[in-house]
């Protein structure tokens, strides 16, 4: 073996321990904080805020003092600092000095050095944050004492939190809270709990789309509660017996049945045995199903409400039974019945609020949810709100067919007022009055 061959594993040791002392000689410093973050507690900014601070000591350094260098825009002249160090579950209170700076920096300086490998934890309360929201940094510099005595600067980058701008509604019931005429409304104790103008201006776009879901249930289920209920008028009135008991048990236990119960019975039912239907199909089903027993009745009483001389004299002409249905006996039915109709059709939207047992968000889950969140009522009275939107011109309707029914049925001239923009008919005594002076007249 030669000098040179012999002088290799030399080399090679030399060369392996220059890049071991270079490596630790390149090493970053460790940082004394570690694992850090920020959070808030409030989703949307131009409020007073709760900011926590979390961050672990590392072994290397102990910490003296710390500044949260907020950027210009967030207010921290009224706040209030907590600061403990947590040991397991445990909190023990860190004693320290609270100072707001010219610049709008909080700092806290400690009574004693924050020990190293210990979990800090700290809520600065009551900053008030601009309303305009998004992501913003949080630059945190704090005071590290290293193990050999001396004192750095050190900076935590990287700390962000985010929050929303409030939507138009909750600005204004934020301005409702400081007007004077509001304050004094809700010393009043049933209306601060039923009619809080604050809860309302949330309310109203909060159950919106619930109320979009109660009109969407109804608006698909009632065209096809129309025609099953047709058929199954047809079917009740069907010369085949089988045909007859099978529409009468259907109706009989529709409407011997609470909606509530059925509602239960298709959605607990369908699951347990396995069919994963969407609920906005499964309550629809369920709506279509009772309205249809309610609207078969009301068209078979229509039907057999005229008189047979109309099928003698549809007869006459050459028509045949389908024919003189089509023709002749459903439109007089349409106009008898479309006053009772339009009430089955309020009657099942109103019903919709049975389906927030189950959990299908519409207006009437919705504002129970806005109450249990809210702790006050008046996001009822909202929801009582968006029903009425629907009903009250729909029963001046019924008012108005019903009058047009009895004057087409009786030659009865019903008037009507509408003062107020609603629909008033005349007393009753007025009314044969009237009629019985045009009979004079002729």
């Amino acid at each position: 073996m030669n000098d040179r061959t012999s002088g290799r594993p030399a080399r090679i040791v030399a060369v392996a321990l220059a890049t071991l002392l270079m490596t630790v000689a390149l090493a970053p410093v460790a940082l004394a904080m570690d694992r850090a973050r920020v959070t808030v507690d409030r989703p949307t900014g131009g409020q007073p805020t709760r900011f926590t601070f979390q961050a672990a000591v590392e072994p290397d350094a102990a910490v003296t003092s710390i500044d949260f260098l907020f950027e210009k825009g967030f207010g921290t002249e009224d706040i209030s600092v907590r600061a403990v160090l947590l040991e397991g579950l445990q909190r023990i209170d860190a004693p320290y000095e609270t100072e707001v700076l010219e610049s709008g920096a909080v700092r806290l300086v400690f009574d004693e050095p924050v020990p190293a490998e210990s979990n800090l934890f700290i809520e600065i309360y009551n900053v008030m944050t601009p309303i305009t929201g998004g992501e913003y940094v949080l630059p945190v510099e704090y005071q590290a004492v290293l193990d050999d005595g001396r004192t750095e600067l050190r900076t935590l980058d990287g700390l962000t939190f985010s929050y929303d701008t409030p939507p138009i509604e909750e600005a204004i019931s934020r301005w409702m809270d400081e007007q004077a005429w509001v304050e004094a409304w809700n010393s009043v104790k049933f209306l601060d709990l039923f009619l809080k103008p604050q809860q309302i201006v949330r309310a109203i776009p909060l159950l919106f789309t619930g109320w979009l879901m109660s009109l969407a249930l109804v608006l698909v289920a009632f065209p096809i509660s129309i025609v099953t209920g047709l058929l199954t008028s047809f079917m009740k009135m069907a010369k085949i017996p089988p045909v007859r008991w099978i529409a009468a048990a259907y109706i009989n236990v529709i409407r011997g049945t609470p909606l509530f119960l059925q509602i239960f019975i298709a959605f607990i039912g369908l699951r347990a045995a396995g069919f994963r239907v969407p609920d906005f199909v499964t309550a629809v089903a369920v709506l279509v199903f009772n309205s249809s027993a309610y609207l078969a009745e009301i068209f078979r009483a229509g039907i057999q409400s005229i008189s047979k001389g109309q099928f003698e004299a549809a007869s006459s002409l050459g028509m045949t039974y389908a024919q003189a249905m089509r023709f002749v006996i459903i439109p007089q039915t349409v106009k008898r019945v479309l006053p009772t109709t339009t009430s089955e059709f309020i009657l099942l939207y109103k019903d919709t609020a049975l389906l927030a047992a189950i959990g299908l968000f519409e207006l009437m889950m919705k504002s129970k949810n806005f109450v249990a969140l809210s702790g006050n009522l008046s996001a009822y009275v909202v929801a009582a709100g968006y029903y009425l939107i629907i009903t009250i011109p729909l029963i001046n309707v019924v008012s108005r067919l019903e009058a047009k029914l009895a004057q087409s049925e009786h030659g009865v001239a019903v008037t009507t007022s509408r003062k107020r923009g609603f629909l008033r008919p005349a007393k009753k005594d007025e009314a044969l009055a009237e009629a019985a002076a045009s009979q004079g007249a002729r």
